[in-house]
């Protein structure tokens, strides 16, 4: 049957009633009643109808249709459509109409009996409805309202029931016993049930949801405060602790509010599928909304400073399922917990893009998901799951405590990519796109978990976890399957692109870990776990199986690009606007990188460091190999300990172009402790191009450096030093592990020879000549023992060129080697030679002559021989 021609005889029955009522408790199920009962009064009934009609508001129409056994009863006084009637089975009241839209001024009151649980309606006649005026019901009864067509809410739209709201352009609602109750087909008798709702059920193409409004007014005029909820109460909202839903095709607010005080927001663009509803019971005290059924999802968009706002003293959560999701121009889905109990949370998931960017007109609210805690209960969680992820100009997802309370903790999910890009002017401050868990109080910030494909941090993006009061920072975890790239600055303040835990004041700031493939911070980017305060800065973790490159300076200042555990002085205006200390005293935390790779260029740098009156931390790298290329990899402290740095690398560690490896402590104007020490363990170390390794101090001792290494290859212009300026120089050890210094020595006789026994032969050397001994070749026999008729060895073999005039060497390598110096004409020259006097003879003469030997005649022996050199 035409949906037009139902509401016409709708509306005629309608009129009909009014004129004469019937009493049609006395007739059967599914009774319509007859015009051919009453033909008389026909011309009375046409001229009524055109009255009424006339007489109705422009663009209200809430006209019932003839498909229920005890059809919906709506009439007119004033501006109120009073409707009564309907089918109840059990605790369910079941409504139908052929059109439903209420214009501006005008109000729908649902004169439901207070036993009634659900107000069940459905819209049948094709049209969508338009609905700029208030929806009310008695009791604590939940509306459920269908139209397939979809649902527009203007700026005037508003809710007075008792109990939870769902506006969905669903074709049919499934009850827990099986049965449907179908909008698309109107005609068929509906078995009604007293059964729960427990599904919507969604077409192929759903009607689109739009909330129009003026946008919220929400203000935060400072960091240290909340966000200020004072403002006037318009959108649709549901009384505290119930559920408010749109579930349909595509879903827009534009400026519209949403509110659901301590309650459940849920907004779902689907299509093609069966979205489920799960009643109050047990641990679970509001209706959910759930899409496990759901075959493809729609757009949802926040638009105009739209608002959606689970806030309250009680647990309130906030689901959004969709899409693309975007939040733009300062829209807010947002929980702020004001009581005692905990916080629920807020879940987006977006099955290809969820997008936040920009801000409120004057800056103050950006397009955001946020959970504040400002009572004594903890913070809402906020987790996110989504395809890609795109965050820029001033979009954040945010967690702050502002009380004794733990605060809620973030989890973002994404399958291939996300980007966080820019930052939005907000009056005097710049307000960086990005990730954030703060806290401001005594509680501790939650905790942000990112896992994604690749992330991308530019242009001062930042995701951080940071501590203004005495609780602590969460830690700070990404696990990039891809990669992870933090790149550049914000141009008017220089503010970097960062990976953040920071501490400024009693708490501890939190860890950063980063698990990847591949690290990139360049351009003046930095990954920084930092205390301005007395409160010690985190730890941070970085494992980058394939490399981690840290590269480049901000553009036109030295600003380096960093990963860097510190305790900074900062400049005083920024201590007096964050109320630290001039000089922070809490440590700086330890550095660990495990990468394959790690380059440090162009500026780079790799540090622990404290400016303040603590210790600098530890840096320990393990790499396959590390190339700095005007890079540095350093430790220093002002007034304490110098940090420690250690390097254990596979292959080959390579600084060049004045690239440093250092610890320093102290100026000299602090004068500081002593200097950290430095541990290299690697196959190949090259120094080279003015580069340096030192370990220095000022006040206190140098440091030590220790380098386990197999080759070492050292510039004439670069160094290894430790030393010190006033107190004592550190110590250099190098140490090649693969020398055995045993291996070469030879073992001697633990009895030494007596050496009154060895003599040797004074052999006369010829003037102009060389005679060298070696080994025991010119060591006559022992004197005590009879001497035997033998030459001494010779080896008389030419070793030089025959056609070659230099002389001729004779000996055996390791024996005796004689090399005799031949004139220019090549005929040896002699001289006269000096011999030693050894005793004196009478000559013939009768004169006494001195003898080099005397002669005993007296010796007849034929073993007798005299000494010899050995015949040559």
């Amino acid at each position: 049957m035409n949906p037009r021609f139902i509401a016409v005889i709708a509306s005629v029955r309608y009129i009909f009633r009014s004129l004469f009522p019937i009493p049609y408790a006395q007739k059967p199920i599914g009774y319509v009643p007859s015009l051919n009962e009453k033909p008389y009064i026909l011309s009375l009934l046409v001229s009524y109808l055109l009255l009424k009609v006339t007489a109705l508001p422009v663009n209200s129409q809430i006209v019932p249709d003839l498909t229920l056994p005890n059809p919906s009863d709506v009439r007119l006084n004033g501006n109120t459509f009073e409707i009564n009637g309907g089918t109840t089975a059990g605790a369910n009241l079941f409504h139908s109409f052929s059109d439903f839209s209420v214009s501006t001024g005008t109000e729908a009151w649902f004169n439901n009996s207070l036993v009634i649980d659900n107000i069940i309606s459905r819209v049948t006649g094709g049209q969508i409805s338009n609905i700029d005026g208030l929806i009310r019901g008695n009791g604590g009864a939940n509306l459920f309202l269908i139209n397939p067509n979809g649902i527009i809410f203007g700026k005037n739209a508003s809710l007075d029931i008792g109990g939870s709201f769902f506006g969905s352009s669903a074709e049919s609602i499934h009850f827990d016993d099986g049965s449907i109750f179908s909008a698309t087909e109107p005609t068929a008798t509906p078995l009604l049930t007293i059964s729960t709702p427990i599904g919507l059920q969604l077409g192929q193409n759903p009607g689109a949801i739009q909330v129009n409004g003026g946008g919220h007014s929400l203000t935060a005029p400072s960091i240290f405060l909340p966000i200020n909820r004072s403002f006037n109460n318009s959108g649709l909202q549901v009384k505290p602790g119930n559920t408010l839903a749109l579930v349909g095709g595509e879903l827009t607010l534009a400026g519209g509010i949403l509110t659901a005080e301590g309650g459940r927001i849920e907004l779902g663009g689907a299509s093609q599928g069966l979205v489920s509803l799960t009643p109050p019971s047990g641990t679970i005290d509001r209706w959910t909304v759930g899409y496990e059924e759901v075959q493809n999802f729609e757009d949802i968009q926040l638009l105009s400073q739209a608002l959606v706002d689970g806030s309250g003293i009680s647990s309130g959560s906030i689901q959004v399922q969709g899409k693309n999701i975007q939040l733009l121009d300062g829209s807010i889905i947002l929980i702020q917990n004001q009581g005692l109990q905990p916080a629920g949370s807020i879940k987006v998931n977006a099955s290809e893009l969820l997008e936040m960017s920009g801000t409120s007109p004057i800056g103050q609210i950006s397009s955001s998901l946020q959970s504040e805690v400002v009572g004594f209960g903890p913070g809402g969680d906020i987790e996110v799951s989504t395809q890609r992820l795109l965050i820029q100009d001033g979009g954040l997802i945010v967690t702050r405590v502002f009380s004794n309370a733990p605060g809620g903790s973030i989890e973002v999910n994404v399958s291939e990519s996300a980007q966080f890009i820019g930052f939005a002017n907000a009056g005097t401050r710049a307000v960086s796109s990005g990730i954030g868990a703060t806290t401001l109080s005594a509680g501790d910030a939650g905790d942000v978990v990112v896992s994604i494909g690749k992330l991308t941090l530019l242009d001062g993006a930042n995701i951080s976890s940071s501590t203004f009061g005495t609780g602590a920072g969460g830690d700070v975890t990404v696990n990039a399957s891809e990669s992870v790239e933090i790149i550049g600055i914000i141009p008017i303040v220089l503010q970097p692109s960062i990976l953040s835990a920071t501490t400024l004041n009693q708490g501890s700031a939190g860890s950063l870990t980063v698990n990847t493939s591949r690290l990139v911070v360049r351009d003046g980017a930095r990954i920084d776990s930092s205390t301005l305060a007395t409160g010690s800065a985190g730890r941070i973790n970085i494992h980058a199986s394939e490399s981690v490159e840290v590269s480049g300076t901000v553009p036109g200042a030295l600003n380096p690009s960093v990963i860097i555990s510190s305790a900074n002085i900062i400049d005083p205006i920024l201590q007096q606007l964050f109320r630290v200390p001039p000089v922070p005293t809490g440590n700086s935390g330890n550095v660990t990188i495990k990468t394959g790779i790690l380059k440090v260029t162009d500026g780079g740098l790799v540090s622990v460091r404290h400016d303040g009156r603590g210790d600098a931390g530890i840096l320990k790298i393990n790499a396959n190999s590390i190339l700095l290329d005007t890079g540095a990899i350093a430790a220093s402290s002002l007034l304490g300990q110098g940090g420690d740095l250690q390097l254990h690398i596979e292959e080959a560690l390579i600084l060049r172009n004045q690239s440093e490896i250092s610890t320093r402590a102290g100026t000299q104007d602090t004068g500081g402790g002593d200097g950290g020490n430095i541990t290299i363990g690697s196959p190949v170390l090259a120094l080279v191009e003015g580069s340096n390794i030192n370990a220095n101090a000022f006040g206190g001792n140098g440091g030590k450096i220790q380098i386990i290494i197999q080759g070492l290859f050292v510039s004439p212009d670069s160094s290894i030093t430790a030393s010190s300026q006033l107190g004592i120089d550190g110590e250099v050890i190098i140490n090649n592990p693969d020398v055995d210094p045993s291996s070469g020595l030879v073992d001697l006789p633990t009895k030494l020879t007596d050496s009154s026994n060895q003599i040797i032969a004074g052999c006369p050397a010829d003037q102009g000549n060389v005679f060298v001994v070696t080994g025991q070749g010119g060591l006559p026999a022992n004197p005590t023992q009879p001497l035997q008729n033998q030459l001494a060895w010779q080896d008389l073999r030419f070793l030089s060129n025959p056609e070659n005039d230099s002389p001729p060497l004779v000996g055996w390598e390791g024996l005796t080697t004689i090399q005799q110096e031949y004139s220019s004409s090549g005929v040896a020259n002699h001289q006269p030679s000096i011999i030693e006097a050894t005793g004196w003879i009478v000559n013939k003469s009768g004169q006494l002559e001195l003898v080099a030997q005397i002669p005993d005649y007296s010796t007849n022996d034929s073993w007798y021989q005299s000494a010899q050199c050995g015949g040559f």
